[in-house]
């Protein structure tokens, strides 16, 4: 298995994981229907993961 299809594995493993949360919390169909892109978050979660740092940009005062 070459690592870009590893990496897509991951991916479409762990967007099933979050539909399938926000589908227990019963939102899955409202975000569908708003037009919710499930790899955006897929794939910050697996850079997380990773170990990556994710900044977060705070209000400005």
């Amino acid at each position: 298995m070459t690592d870009t299809t590893a990496e897509t594995a991951r991916l479409m493993k762990v967007a099933e994981a979050i539909v399938h949360e926000m589908d227990r919390q019963g939102v899955a169909e409202l975000l569908a229907d708003r037009g919710f892109k499930i790899m955006d978050p897929a794939n910050v979660v697996i850079r997380a993961a990773d170990g990556d740092v994710i900044p977060f940009r705070r209000p400005s005062s």
